[in-house]
């Protein structure tokens, strides 16, 4: 069971801090923001994690061997309920000189105290060489 966290006003002011603690690599930020049940978790190339200890242990890993990344997100399509919200996002992350394509889902589930994070599934995206372009 996690501690109490910050209330959400909002599935965006959610997202706004899921990708803040994201830039920042900052655990604590992150652990705060996701419910602690039914939570999934699939970062790109790996197994779906499930649970929020096992979620919050997935990214304190991350976090702990990545340098800082700049991420941009930018939204592809919203589905948005009363209690649920889903967000198709696509995630320009750059680190040193790598950058990755990733379309990622990300859903969010209102509560009585506000919003938070259930879900995040990221799939890293084959971007196209300029040759596969021209073609």
């Amino acid at each position: 069971m996690k501690p109490l966290q910050r209330s959400f006003a909002s599935a965006d002011e959610v997202e706004a801090a899921f990708y803040a603690a994201f830039n920042r690599c900052d655990r604590e930020a992150m652990a705060d923001l996701w419910a602690d049940d039914e939570v999934v978790c699939i970062h790109p190339g790996s197994q779906a994690i499930v649970g929020y200890e096992a979620v919050i242990r997935s990214w304190s890993y991350i976090f702990t061997h990545a340098e800082l990344p700049d991420i941009q997100v930018h939204i592809v399509k919203r589905a948005v309920t009363e209690a649920l919200v889903v967000h198709v996002v696509e995630e320009r992350i750059l680190t040193g000189e790598a950058i990755a394509t990733v379309l990622a889902t990300n859903v969010y589930k209102k509560y009585e105290e506000g919003w938070l994070m259930v879900e995040h599934h990221g799939s890293v995206m084959q971007v196209p060489t300029q040759k596969q372009v021209l073609q």
